[in-house]
């Protein structure tokens, strides 16, 4: 008498569990590749200019923002002055506050200066040697504005002209 356990057994292709998890992984990892999305964003990056001749516009705002130790200076063509403009040697027009930068201030100030010019598009951004990196790409974030409210978008860096 013959038991089944003496039998030998076939196990057949040994690839077919390999297979058979393969085809089970190419659907889900398909299924996972949907939530991976890719988001292009467009950025200008500043270019360097020499502030004395390049802006040669009569009707510009030659606007230039200087960043310093002491805070903020923001220049114009002396035509477009505000009251609120710091004279030549009475420091900052923004100085610093005891947390660092006053960026929501500087934001502010521009945001009014770009009230009355909605077309001019162009920032000057000049800084000391000391100033650090992150101060000023901050710098040039808020002088930018955002997507639905734009500053200035156009940025151009410079030496720092106080």
């Amino acid at each position: 008498m013959k038991y089944h356990r003496d039998t030998p057994v076939d196990s057949g292709d040994p690839l077919i569990p390999i297979l058979n998890l393969v085809c089970m992984l190419i659907p889900l990892l398909l299924y996972g590749a949907v939530f991976v999305k890719f988001k292009v964003l467009d950025v200008q990056p500043p270019r360097i200019t020499h502030i004395r001749g390049e802006v040669n516009d009569e009707k510009s705002l030659k606007l230039r923002v200087i960043v310093a130790k002491e805070g903020f200076y923001i220049k114009v063509d002396p035509r477009y002055r505000k009251a609120w403009m710091a004279d030549a040697n009475s420091g900052p027009d923004i100085p610093k506050t005891d947390n660092g930068f006053d960026f929501a201030e500087l934001h502010k100030k521009l945001s009014e200066l770009k009230s009355e010019h909605m077309k001019e598009q162009t920032i000057h951004i000049g800084a000391e040697d000391d100033i650090e990196y992150e101060i000023l790409i901050k710098t040039m974030d808020y002088t930018r504005g955002t997507a639905k409210k734009p500053l200035f978008p156009n940025v151009q860096l410079t030496r720092s002209l106080v």
